[in-house]
Order: C-alpha cells, then sequence, then structure tokens
C-alpha cells in the first residue's frame, strides 16, 4: 500500500480551513442593512432655509431588523418610515436639514438597531450650503449695521457720560498734554481689546448653537423680541427726557452703584505715575461694568456677525464694529488733552441725549428685523 501524502493533505486541510474562516467572516461582516454608497447626498442646497431629502435603507439579509432609534447629527433631523424592516424590504429614510452659514457640510446619520455585529448603521450626509435670497437680502444690511450700531452705541448716552467723567478726572492734578493723550489712548486701546475678547468669546458660543437648529432659533426669536422692546424703550426714553430734562427718568441706563464703581477705578487708576498702564487696565476693568449697558447693542451685533461665511471676514466685521464704538471716545479724550472743559462736554451730552436715544431706538429695531430674518 502507498503511503499517505501528508504534506498534499496539510494543504488541504489548511486551504479549507481558510475558506471557512473567509467565509465566517464576510457573513459577520455583511450588513443586514444596505444604503446608497453615497449616503445621503443634497448637492446644493440655500442656507438658512430647511431641505428634506429622502433615501432607500434596504434589509438585505434572511432576518427582519428592528430599529430602536434614528439619530441625527449637528442640525440634521432624521426619521424612518417603518421601525421593523422585513427580509428583503426597504424604508424611506428622511433627513431634513437647514444649514446656516455658507460651505460644504459634511454630518452623519446613525441608525440603531438590533443587529448584534452591526448595531450601528452610520450614513453620510453631504452638500452644498449656498447663499440663500433671505440671507443674500439681509447680509447686505449687514456691514452699514454694524457700523452705525458702533457709532450709535459710543454716543450711547449711558456709556458716554461715563467716558467724560473718566476725562474730566485724568485731566485733573495738573497732569500735561501729553500725560493726558497717553493715558486717553491706552484706556482706549484697553477698552477695545477687552470689546474683542469678549466679542469673540460669545461669538464662539453663539456658533455652538448653530448645531442646535431648535435652540438657536428660539434665541434668535427671543433676542429678536428683546431687541423691539429696547427700541421701544429709547424712543420712550427720549421723549421723557426731552420734556423732564432729568437723566433719572431715563430707564435704559446704568444703576448708580456701577456708576459709582467705574468713578472709584478711574480715580485710583490714574493717579499714579505709570498713565500707561493704567489706562490699560483702566480700560480692561471700566469695560467689563460699562458692557451691562453696551451690551444691549453688542450681543445682537454678536448674533449678526456669527452668521457671516468665513473667520477672517467675522474678525474683520468685529474689529470694525469696535473700532467704530470707540471713535467717541477717542474723540472725547483729545479734546480733553486740548483743554476742553469736562462740563462744557458734559453739557453738549446733556443736550445730545434726545436724538442719541432716538438713533438707539432705530439701530435697535434695524437689529432686531435683521436677527429675525436670521431666524425665519
Amino acid at each position: 500500500m502507498k503511503p499517505r501524502n501528508t504534506r498534499s493533505t496539510r494543504k488541504s486541510a489548511t486551504g479549507a480551513f481558510v475558506y471557512f474562516v473567509c467565509f465566517v467572516v464576510s457573513a459577520i461582516a455583511a450588513p443586514r442593512l444596505a444604503v446608497p454608497p453615497e449616503g445621503v447626498a443634497f448637492g446644493e442646497i440655500a442656507a438658512g432655509e430647511g431641505t428634506t431629502k429622502t433615501i432607500e435603507v434596504r434589509n438585505v439579509s434572511e432576518s427582519s431588523v428592528a430599529v430602536s432609534q434614528v439619530k441625527g447629527c449637528c442640525g440634521a433631523d432624521a426619521s424612518l418610515s417603518t421601525m421593523h424592516i422585513a427580509p428583503s424590504e426597504s424604508a424611506t429614510l428622511t433627513v431634513a436639514l437647514k444649514p446656516p452659514l455658507p460651505g460644504e457640510f459634511s454630518k452623519d446619520v446613525r441608525i440603531l438597531c438590533d443587529d448584534p455585529e452591526r448595531p450601528v448603521v452610520s450614513i453620510p450626509v453631504t452638500g452644498v450650503a449656498v447663499e440663500g435670497k433671505v440671507a443674500a437680502a439681509a447680509s447686505r444690511f449687514t456691514l452699514p449695521a454694524i457700523l452705525l450700531a458702533g457709532i450709535a452705541d459710543g454716543f450711547n448716552p449711558c456709556a458716554f457720560s461715563i467716558v467724560i467723567a473718566l476725562a474730566g478726572i485724568l485731566a485733573v492734578g495738573g497732569r500735561q498734554r501729553r500725560a493726558r493723550m497717553l493715558g486717553g489712548w491706552a484706556f482706549c486701546l484697553g477698552s477695545f481689546l477687552t470689546y474683542m475678547a469678549m466679542g469673540l468669546g460669545l461669538m464662539r458660543a453663539l456658533r455652538a448653537l448653530e448645531g442646535l437648529r431648535t435652540v438657536h432659533d428660539a434665541v434668535m426669536l427671543l433676542l429678536a423680541l428683546a431687541l423691539f422692546v429696547l427700541s421701544a424703550l429709547s424712543v420712550r426714553d427720549a421723549f421723557r427726557y426731552r420734556r423732564a430734562k432729568e437723566p433719572s427718568v431715563i430707564t435704559l441706563q446704568l444703576p448708580g452703584r456701577v456708576k459709582k464703581a467705574i468713578r472709584s477705578i478711574a480715580e485710583a487708576s490714574w493717579r499714579g505715575p505709570a498713565v500707561f498702564a493704567a489706562g490699560i487696565g483702566c480700560g480692561f476693568l471700566v469695560t467689563l461694568l460699562d458692557s451691562l449697558c453696551t451690551g444691549q447693542v453688542y450681543v445682537p451685533v454678536l448674533a449678526l456677525i456669527a452668521r457671516e461665511p468665513g473667520a477672517w471676514r467675522s474678525f474683520a466685521l468685529l474689529a470694525l464694529y469696535n473700532l467704530a464704538f470707540i471713535a467717541p471716545l477717542v474723540a472725547v479724550f483729545m479734546l480733553a488733552a486740548k483743554g476742553a472743559d469736562a462740563a462744557q462736554m458734559s453739557r453738549w451730552s446733556k443736550r445730545n441725549v434726545f436724538p442719541s436715544k432716538l438713533a438707539l431706538g432705530v439701530v435697535f429695531a434695524l437689529l432686531g428685523i435683521l436677527v429675525l430674518s436670521q431666524a425665519a
């Protein structure tokens, strides 16, 4: 009897085992739910406008698939026509999306099912958002609105009177013109840098809401409503002051305690010889307290800037607003450095309370309309 070829037998056994392993792995790896390879491809859609798209999800296995949950991501809502897909049957997946800003987007939708090997099926959601008609119409007014808001906020009586008082404090004590100029410029620089830092932080928070579309729209609607209320209050303050000529009748102003705190900080800061460093520090602290007043305009402006495409464009608009805001501050300190009397500037400020409050009322209404258009 011929001896058996053990080497050939081993090769055959090894080959059979490898084939069996490959078959098992492929069976395990094969998804029970099949979706189009491109996922949910929206193509080109309008930013800020809601859009839906559907695809078919097919059960390619020989057993039913029970879906427990369909999860959207980053502003994409998803639903399935049935949560129990029979063998060789399909379910319709509907994805609703409202991209906030122009640009490419890539998200995903996840289907959680009872497949022990593939319990989560991730489906890509892609497309390109272009500027919609409503957003395009509103964005044309963004730049002039930001400039107008910055100038109006800089002349805001509740903030402008503080600046005049600070200029008067800096002028006392026999300081030379150069020291007054240096302290004033340092204060303006400190105020500008503080507002820029605050603005960047708040814009980041506002952009974080973009993924929570329902929450974002609710916040924008509340902000628009608050702006319309502020507009009415500002106009009412203008006519109240015109009749009474008394600052106490004004509703939208800093509390008396905050004004005293600002004055105390300024008096303590500018007593020493380090005028520039004191001006920077004073600008930082006063700006934080003054933001209780100026924030009424600043926050809605940030909401508009946060919607602009491109990080550099948003940064440029933020810097433009803050430059417009500190322009009146620079003018006051320059006048004070040239010897202008603080009492004279205060009288000028009081004469302009009525037009300033009316202008703020218009700015509030304009910002309210623009913010409301972003949530539409």
